[in-house]
């Protein structure tokens, strides 16, 4: 990884090599070490750097973007050369925005890890070895992914603006699987220090225990306890159509919505930018600066996702987020105490193969996985076949009957275990 002085004069050599009014630049350095296993044995590994500079440069609205993944001398005059070109010969772009001046960029946590750039092969193998070996024990296979990694981006614009971040991660996802059944477990972290690959593969492996020779059950509406992971499954598609001018132009579940009551008065969604277990960004795309955002407050829409363009057509402060972290605050409960509060229901472990039915609507249709379990009486009863469900998250927040307290969930959320009520499963699946 270079050095972030070095980085800097890169950058400056390349905004005073174009003759644009308007220029930014952005540098991006990605490392990836990734090992795959399966049937209890690693079966790839592969590491790398890449890095980038991308240039945009506009002659009034006409502008054109350009990127490299070499930085020596020549390609860089090539890359100015071609951003001006790709400028000068593109029409007027009627929602361009011009550079940002000076930002104000909020302190957060280092999340960075020099034990996780260092990392020697042995010390993944092991990580792996401690799940695999848990598996064979009892004549289960177990097959997955551990990467790590760290990344920096740089930025700069025609305006004098500077920004930087980086950030270190680890993650290891598995999956567990007995002859008739599975269990899954995953975590991401910043660093090696904060893994609990014991934890992760006990969990996984329990679940699997748990899930063998699954009964028959009926299609239907239900009473559903969702685990944190599956929350952060289903809610990922909630981020994702938070977009102010998609439902200002009624293509979304949020049209005309702002001000309203969309979900249960017991939900609040926050992005928290100094979260330490999760990583966000100090800035978006153009440099704009993230700030701490609600979303949603006791149930109630009280914003949504603003770009640079439709937050200057409606006078709003421009959000850097493309998709927003999510973080639920839920209660002090532990997940075992909403099954002791649950007459009949299911509990869910993960969800997959999720999609769109009506994206007007957020319908969405997917299927249970890696453990179904009968609730009765406040009791776990039996596992259960994996059911197709066809709900909106909308619906399965309006219907909250109590939440558990929140986990972290894949580096980009923080949620809570929650049960619902009337979450419609549509059909049954042969998926184990």
């Amino acid at each position: 990884m270079r050095d972030l002085h070095d980085i800097q004069s890169i950058l400056e050599r390349v905004l005073k090599l174009t003759d644009a009014p308007h220029a930014q630049v952005t540098y991006s350095f990605k490392n990836l070490t990734a090992s795959r296993f399966g049937n209890n044995a690693i079966t790839q590994n592969k590491s790398g750097d890449e890095e980038e500079i991308q240039l945009s440069v506009a002659y009034g609205k006409h502008h054109g973007t350009s990127s490299v993944n070499q930085l020596s001398d020549d390609v860089i005059d090539r890359l100015v050369r071609r951003a001006e070109e790709i400028a000068k010969a593109s029409p007027e772009d009627p929602e361009y925005m011009p550079p940002l001046k000076e930002q104000t960029y909020q302190e957060v946590p280092e999340r960075f890890s020099d034990e996780v750039i260092h990392a020697s092969p042995e010390k993944i193998a092991r990580n792996i070895d401690i799940i695999t070996s848990a598996a064979h024990a009892e004549g289960y296979e177990a097959s997955g992914i551990h990467q790590s990694g760290y990344e920096m981006k740089v930025f700069m614009n025609s305006e004098g603006l500077i920004a930087t971040d980086r950030h270190t991660w680890v993650s290891i996802s598995t999956t567990i699987h007995g002859s008739n059944g599975s269990g899954s477990a995953s975590t991401d972290t910043i660093s090696f220090n904060e893994m609990d690959i014991e934890s992760i593969a006990r969990s996984a492996l329990e679940t699997a225990r748990a899930s063998q020779d699954p009964g028959e059950i009926e299609p239907g509406d239900y009473t559903v306890i969702f685990e944190p992971k599956a929350v952060a499954d289903y809610l990922q598609f909630l981020r994702w159509n938070m977009e102010a001018r998609e439902a200002e132009e009624g293509a979304t579940v949020f049209a005309n919505q702002l001000g309203e009551t969309v979900v249960h008065p017991m939900i609040s969604v926050t992005s928290e930018v100094a979260d330490p277990h999760l990583w966000v960004p100090k800035f978006g795309v153009d440099g704009v600066a993230a700030e701490n955002m609600t979303w949603i407050r006791n149930g109630v829409l009280e914003r949504l996702h603003y770009d640079r363009y439709w937050a200057d057509q409606k006078k709003v402060t421009p959000d850097s987020f493309t998709f927003p972290p999510i973080c639920i605050e839920g209660t002090k409960k532990p997940l075992s105490e909403l099954i002791s509060e649950c007459s009949r229901g299911l509990l869910v472990k993960h969800l997959w193969y999720i999609r769109y039915v009506d994206r007007r609507e957020l319908l969405l249709t997917g299927m249970t996985r890696d453990g179904l379990f009968l609730i009765e009486d406040g009791k776990i009863v039996k596992p259960v076949m994996n059911l197709r469900f066809n709900e909106s998250p909308i619906v399965f927040l309006k219907n909250i009957v109590d939440m558990s307290e929140s986990m972290y969930v894949g580096g980009w959320a923080k949620v809570p275990g929650i049960m619902s009520n009337e979450f419609t499963f549509s059909s049954k699946t042969e998926s184990l």
